[in-house]
C-alpha cells in the first residue's frame, strides 16, 4: 500500500498542514463535517485525498441553477414549451372549465392581441367558436372580430358559428341582434348567402333603428357577394321602402345602400314627396346623414321658383354648422339652382361667403385647403365673382408657419382677386413672399404679380419696377423666374422695357435654368437695339453653344443672333458666321441643323427677304392662353364639391370607373326655368379671360430693330467677303446643298461650308415631294406632355367607318400591334364600359411629307374608340401640320385597320 505523503505533497496550503486536527476522545468530531470514526487504525497507514475549501451557500444554489440539464431531462422548460398558441388554447379551455368570465375575457382579449400583431391564431377557431357562446357582450364583440378576420381561411369551420350567430339575431337585446348580423354578413362567403338572407330580411323589419341600419349595410354586403340574391329576392323592395323610415339613421343608410345597388341604372331618381320628407327631417340627420340628402338633391328637378325659393331657406340654416363638407354641399346646390340668375347669384356667393371665410380659417390644414379650393373654383368663374370676395382679399394672405399648399393656394387666389384697388397691396405682399425658404412658393409668387400685370394694366408700371428690383437679387431662381415673366410683359406692354433693359444687362450672368436662359435670349433678340451691349452678352453663349445642354436654348440662341444681326450687322457678323457654322457642321440635333440651314439660305437667297421673315412685325397680345381654358374650367365646375376641384380636372381624367358605380356620375342640380328675360352668355362675364386668338388682331409699333432696310448689293458690301459684280439672280428653286455663286462667294465667311463653291456645276432640277411617311426611330411621348398638347391642339373633323364582323371579341392586343408597325404607338388603351367598346389614344411623328407650318416636328394625336358591330370613330389633332398631312394619316390609319373597318 501507499505510504503516508507529506501535507504539503497533496496540495493544502501551509496553514492547513499546520493546523491540528481536530480530534477528541480518539474519534473525529461532526464539527468538521464527516461522520464519526472509532481510531482503530494506525491513520498513517492511510492515504489522505486532497480536500476543497467549502462554499457560501448561495454560491451553491447559483451553481445548481447555472448548470445546464442535459436534453431530453426530466423538467426541461424548453421541450416543455409548445408555443403561443398551445398556450392560448390551454388558458381557452381552462377558463371554459372554470367558469369564470374574467379569466375567459382575459384569454380571449390575448388572441385578439396576438391576431393584432400579426400571429397567426387561425388554429384556435374551433375554441373560439365554443367561445362564442356567452351572454358576455364583451366577450361575443372579440370572437366575432375574431371568426370575421379567420372566416375566409377556415370556411368549412365558419359554418360551425352559424348557428351561434342566427340564435343571437333573435336575442331580445337590440345591440347583440345587431352585432350579430353584422358579423355574419361580414364573413363574405358564398356559402353563407342561404343563410344571410333570412337574418337580413328580418332584420330590415326589425322594430329597433340600430338592426334596422345595420340591416340596410347587410343588405349591400350581400350584393357583394351575390348580386342576384338582392336583385331577385324581396330585399330590394323592402330596403327602398325604408327611405321613409322613422329613422334617420335608417334613412342616411339607405340612400347610400340603394344608390349603390342600382347603380347601373342611375341610381334613386328622387320625388317630390321623397324630397319634402327629407327636408323637413333634416336636422335629424347627422352631418354624414345630411351629406347623403343634399348629394340625393342634387338629382331632383325643380318645378318653380317658388319651390327653389322653399329649398333654399330650408338649406339656409345648415350653413351655420361647423362641418365644411355639409357647407360645401349647400354651396353646390345654391350655385346650380340660380346657374340662370346671376343677379340672384350674386346674393347667394355673399350669404355664403361668410361660412367660407369662416371654414377656411379652420386650424385643420387639410379642411381649409379644401374649403380654399373651392373658394378658387368660385373666383375663377370670374366676373361679379371676383367683387363678392374682393373686398376681403387680406383674408387670403399668407401666414408664415402655414404649409407650402395652403400658401399655393391663397397666392392663386389673390392673383385672381387683384384690382385696381387693391393690386398695390396684394403685389406688395406677394413682393414679400419672393424671399420665402420654400423656392416654389417663391417662383409661385413671381409668376402671380406677372398675371396681376396682365390682367390689370394699370398695374403694369408698377409690376415691371418690381420685377426690375428682383432680377437684380442675386438669387438663380428669383432671376429665372423674373426674366420669364418680364418677357410676357414685354409682349403685352413693349413700352416698359426702357424701364427694365438693364436689369437684363445684370441677370443674363446669373439665370442658368434652361427657361429663364430662353426668355433672356429672346429679350435680347427682340430688344437688342436697346440695349448697347446685347452682342457682347451674347458672344460667351456662342463660344459655349456646343456645350449647351438644352435644346430650346440653342434653338433661342440661334433665333436671337440671327435676329441681332439685322439690327447690329458689324458686331454680328463673324458670331454669327461661327454660330452657323457650330450649327450646321458640329450639332447632332436634327431641328438645331434644320434651323440653321433654313436661316443661311434665307441669307443667301435674299438678305432682305430673310430680314423680312425673321423680323417680321408682330402683334401686340392682349391676353395670354390660361393654363386651363374656360370650358376646361366650366367642366370642373360642373363637379364641384368632389375631387374633381381639388385635382383642378374632370373626374374622367382621373378615375377608371368599375363595377356597380361605373354608371354613377356627379349629378348637377338644374335651376328652375326663367320665366324673364335670358341672361347673357357666362362666357361674356368672365373678366377678359378668353382666348387670345378670339380678340382682334391689333397692330403694334415694329421692334427698333426694323429700322433699316436692305438691298442686295448693300448686304453684300455688309457682310463683307462679296464681289462687286452684281449678283445674278437667285434660281427658282434650291437644291438641299446650296452652291454659293459668284456673287455670294462669302456668306458670312462660311465658303465651303455646305460644299459648295465657284466651280458648281448648275442647279439640278428641283427633287419630286417626298412621300408621307411616318417616323419609326426615336419615337416617344409621355402621359404628361400627351395630355397638355392635347388640350392646346385645335379639333379636326370627327372620321368615322363601319366595323367589320368579327369572329371573336375584340381585343386591344392585335390592334396595338398592327399600328406600332405601321409607326404608331399607343399611349393609353382600355374598355369603356366593360365589353361594349374600346378606346385608344395613340401618337405619331411625321418622318416626310408635306412641310410643317412653322417649322420643327410633325406630331398627330389621335383617340379611337371601336364599338364591335357599330362604328370606329377617330379624332385626330395635329401640331405643326398642314391640311395635306393631316389627309395622308388619316387614310394611312385606316389602312392599317382595314382588317377591322371596312
Amino acid at each position: 500500500f501507499w505510504t503516508r505523503p507529506a501535507l504539503a505533497e497533496v496540495g493544502l496550503p501551509p496553514s492547513l498542514a499546520q493546523r491540528p486536527s481536530p480530534r477528541v476522545g480518539g474519534a473525529w468530531s461532526r464539527a468538521s463535517g464527516l461522520p464519526a470514526i472509532v481510531a482503530t487504525e494506525d491513520i498513517s497507514k492511510k492515504p489522505i485525498r486532497k480536500q476543497r475549501a467549502p462554499r457560501p451557500r448561495s454560491e451553491k444554489r447559483m451553481a445548481q441553477s447555472s448548470a445546464p440539464r442535459p436534453p431530453g431531462a426530466p423538467g426541461s422548460s424548453y421541450f416543455e414549451k409548445k408555443g403561443e398558441v398551445h398556450e392560448l388554447r390551454q388558458l381557452l379551455r381552462g377558463a371554459a372549465v372554470d367558469r369564470d368570465q374574467q379569466k375567459k375575457r382575459d384569454a380571449i382579449k390575448k388572441v385578439i392581441a396576438y391576431m393584432t400583431l400579426g400571429i397567426d391564431v387561425s388554429p384556435l377557431f374551433s375554441e373560439m367558436v365554443m367561445a362564442s357562446a356567452t351572454n358576455d357582450l364583451v366577450q361575443k364583440k372579440m370572437v366575432y372580430l375574431y371568426l370575421v378576420n379567420y372566416a375566409e381561411s377556415n370556411s368549412e369551420l365558419a359554418i360551425l358559428a352559424v348557428n351561434t350567430l342566427q340564435k343571437d339575431c333573435r336575442d331580445d337585446d337590440p345591440m347583440i341582434r345587431g352585432l350579430a348580423l353584422r358579423s355574419l354578413c361580414s364573413l363574405n362567403l358564398l356559402n353563407m348567402v342561404e343563410y344571410l338572407q333570412p337574418a337580413v330580411q328580418r332584420a330590415l323589419e326589425d322594430v329597433n333603428g340600430y338592426v334596422r341600419k345595420t340591416a340596410v349595410i347587410g343588405v349591400l354586403k350581400v350584393f357583394h357577394i351575390s348580386k342576384a340574391a338582392v336583385l331577385e329576392s324581396d330585399l330590394l323592395p323592402t330596403l327602398k321602402r325604408l327611405i321613409h323610415d322613422s329613422d334617420a339613421h335608417v334613412v342616411a343608410n339607405t340612400i347610400w345602400a340603394v344608390e349603390e345597388v342600382l347603380a347601373e341604372e342611375g341610381g334613386i331618381q328622387p320625388t317630390r314627396e321623397m324630397v319634402t320628407n327629407m327636408l323637413n327631417r333634416l336636422n335629424q340627420f347627422s352631418e354624414w346623414g345630411q351629406c347623403a340628402v343634399l348629394r340625393l338633391l342634387t338629382k331632383y328637378s325643380v318645378g318653380d321658383e317658388g319651390e327653389m325659393f322653399d329649398i333654399m331657406n330650408i338649406l339656409d340654416g345648415l350653413l351655420k354648422q361647423s362641418s365644411s363638407a355639409v357647407v360645401l354641399a349647400v354651396t353646390k346646390i345654391f350655385v346650380d339652382l340660380t346657374s340662370n340668375r346671376m343677379d340672384l347669384q350674386m346674393e347667394v356667393l355673399r350669404r355664403l361667403k361668410g361660412p367660407l371665410l369662416t371654414l377656411m380659417a379652420a386650424p385643420t390644414p387639410e379642411l381649409a385647403y379644401t374649403v380654399l379650393v373651392h373658394i378658387q373654383a368660385l373666383v375663377s368663374r370670374g366676373g361679379e365673382n371676383i367683387e363678392v370676395f374682393g373686398s376681403d382679399f387680406k383674408q387670403f394672405f399668407c401666414r408664415y408657419n402655414e404649409p407650402s399648399y395652403i400658401k399655393t393656394v391663397k397666392i392663386e387666389i389673390l392673383t385672381w382677386l387683384a384690382d385696381i384697388g387693391s393690386a398695390e397691396p396684394i403685389v406688395a405682399e406677394l413682393s414679400e413672399y419672393v424671399t420665402d425658404v420654400d423656392v416654389e412658393i417663391s417662383r409661385r409668387a413671381i409668376r402671380a404679380i406677372g398675371k396681376i400685370a396682365v390682367r390689370v394694366p394699370s398695374t403694369a408700371e408698377l409690376i415691371v419696377g418690381s420685377l426690375t428690383s428682383l432680377l437684380e437679387l442675386d438669387i438663380d431662381y428669383v432671376s429665372t423666374e423674373a426674366a420669364v415673366v418680364m418677357k410676357d410683359l414685354v409682349r403685352k406692354y413693349p413700352q416698359q422695357f426702357q424701364r427694365a433693359s438693364g436689369a437684363v444687362e445684370r441677370c443674363i450672368k446669373i439665370v442658368s435654368e434652361p427657361e429663364g436662359k430662353c426668355a433672356v435670349l429672346w429679350i435680347l433678340g427682340e430688344y437688342g437695339l436697346l440695349i448697347e451691349d446685347a452682342p457682347y452678352l451674347l458672344e460667351p453663349m456662342i463660344d459655349g453653344f456646343l456645350e449647351e445642354p438644352s435644346g430650346a436654348v440653342r434653338l433661342e440662341m440661334l433665333t436671337a443672333a440671327v435676329k441681332l444681326f439685322f439690327c447690329r450687322p458689324p458686331e454680328m457678323q463673324h458670331m454669327l458666321g461661327r454660330l452657323l457654322e457650330k450649327a450646321i457642321q458640329e450639332s447632332t440635333h436634327p431641328d438645331m441643323r434644320d434651323r440653321a440651314l433654313l436661316y443661311y439660305r434665307l441669307l443667301e437667297h435674299s438678305p432682305e427677304e430673310a430680314r423680312r421673315v425673321v423680323c417680321a412685325p408682330k402683334e401686340v397680345v392682349e391676353e395670354f392662353q390660361e393654363e386651363m381654358d374656360a370650358d376646361a374650367r366650366d367642366r370642373v365646375f360642373d363637379e364641384f364639391n368632389t375631387l374633381s376641384t381639388v385635382y383642378k380636372q374632370p373626374a374622367a381624367k382621373f378615375i377608371l370607373a368599375k363595377g356597380p358605380l361605373a354608371n354613377l356620375g356627379v349629378s348637377k342640380m338644374q335651376p328652375p326655368p326663367s320665366s324673364g328675360d335670358p341672361m347673357p352668355d357666362r362666357g361674356a362675364s368672365l373678366g377678359g379671360e378668353a382666348n387670345v386668338f378670339d380678340s382682334a388682331p391689333v397692330s403694334a409699333p415694329a421692334p427698333p430693330v426694323q429700322e433699316s432696310s436692305f438691298s442686295a448689293a448693300e448686304t453684300a458690301d455688309l457682310l463683307g467677303g462679296m464681289d462687286s459684280a452684281p449678283a445674278e439672280p437667285a434660281p427658282p428653286a434650291r437644291p438641299p446643298a446650296p452652291p454659293v455663286s459668284s456673287g455670294m462667294s462669302d456668306l458670312l465667311g462660311m465658303d465651303d461650308l455646305l460644299g459648295g463653291g465657284d466651280s458648281s456645276p448648275p442647279a439640278p432640277a428641283p427633287p419630286a415631294a417626298p412621300q408621307f411617311a411616318l417616323a419609326r426611330d426615336g419615337v416617344s411621348m409621355d402621359g404628361n406632355s400627351f395630355q397638355a398638347r392635347w388640350s392646346q391642339l385645335p379639333q379636326m373633323p370627327l372620321q368615322q367607318r363601319q366595323m367589320r364582323p368579327t369572329p371573336g371579341p375584340l381585343t386591344t392586343a392585335p390592334i396595338e400591334e398592327a399600328l406600332r408597325r405601321a409607326g404608331i404607338y399607343v399611349i393609353a388603351s382600355g374598355t369603356i364600359p366593360p365589353g361594349q367598346a374600346i378606346k385608344f389614344y395613340f401618337y405619331a411623328r411625321q418622318a416626310c411629307g408635306p412641310p410643317a407650318v412653322a417649322g420643327g416636328e410633325i406630331w398627330f394625336l389621335t383617340e379611337l374608340v371601336m364599338v364591335p358591330g357599330g362604328t370606329a370613330q377617330c379624332s385626330v389633332k395635329a401640331e405643326n401640320a398642314q391640311m395635306a398631312s393631316v389627309e395622308q394619316y388619316v387614310g394611312m390609319l385606316w389602312q392599317t385597320l382595314s382588317a377591322y373597318v371596312c
